[in-house]
């Protein structure tokens, strides 16, 4: 098997890599984003493009806080697994079932002793034509910035609860990054008297799909049905914005999985993630 060549992100090739990820749209998203908004790479962030003897890109990766590996071939895999030596620990791997199985594979002894692994994490999209719900469901609106101290404090006991850990393990840039997300319009939530009793955020988008995260439930709120008509509602808008909408959960929180069905979404892949 000829080696692969690695090349960093670049002005060159940037309309290439970001073609080559347009061809799986749900399973790229998010690294798409990183590269289209300008947020990639930086200081943190760095994205690795892999290309074939024969020159066609065959993989990229996203190495940071967070590893993203995608590819084409076992050769680009083994080249991201090389460059994953010098590269700094990550908080999470995170990518395809396969493709970040044939990468831990190889980087097991690179970065050892993960927190966590999550094996299956199916990958699902919605669109309008699936969507089983309307706007009409729930009185949804866009977070606003005096809600932020309610929406981080639901955001903050979601990451604990779904990622693990304890109460220290909150990232220390949560708030900034909450406060970045509602200043966006990302943040969408559904108020019941004077609490928000559902909540989720637009991750990252692409002219393809939004990647929705951060669906929270408080739980003293659950099992009125708030969730299933809030969901649908901000769906509802959303999908006057983005042509389809996605998210990936873990296989065991069945709640969820259910809620994605009730709501019309679809599977379309399934992810894995290391946790560190």
């Amino acid at each position: 098997m000829k080696a692969s060549a690695l090349e960093p992100l670049s002005v060159r090739n940037e309309r290439d890599v970001l073609d080559y990820l347009a061809r799986a749209p749900y399973d790229n998203v998010f690294v798409y984003w990183l590269i289209a908004s300008g947020r990639a790479p930086g200081p943190v962030d760095d994205v690795v493009v892999s290309r074939a003897p024969g020159g066609a890109i065959d993989g990229v990766s996203l190495f940071g806080r967070q590893i993203v590996p995608y590819a084409d071939s076992p050769a680009a895999i083994e080249a991201f697994v090389e460059h994953a030596r010098s590269a700094r620990r990550p908080s999470m791997i995170v990518g395809v079932r396969p493709m970040l199985e044939a990468f831990w594979a190889g980087a097991r002894e690179t970065f050892r002793n993960p927190r966590a692994t999550r094996t299956s994490q199916p990958v699902y999209a919605l669109d309008r034509a699936h969507l089983r719900g309307s706007r009409n469901d729930a009185p949804v609106a866009r977070a606003t910035m005096r809600e932020l101290d309610e929406v981080n404090a639901n955001s903050a006991e979601m990451f604990r609860r779904e990622i693990g850990g304890q109460a220290g393990s909150v990232p220390a840039d949560h708030l900034e990054r909450t406060r970045r997300l509602i200043e966006a319009g990302w943040w969408w939530r559904y108020r019941e008297g004077e609490r928000i009793v559902f909540q989720c955020n637009v991750g990252s988008e692409t002219p393809h799909t939004a990647q929705l995260q951060g669906v929270w439930t408080p739980t003293d709120a659950r099992g009125k049905g708030f969730a299933t008509r809030g969901m649908a509602a901000i769906c509802d808008h959303l999908l006057d914005i983005h042509p389809t909408l996605c998210l990936f959960a873990n296989d065991f929180n069945t709640d969820a999985l259910a809620l994605y069905d009730r709501i019309g979404f679809y599977r379309v892949g399934e992810f894995a993630s290391i946790l560190f």
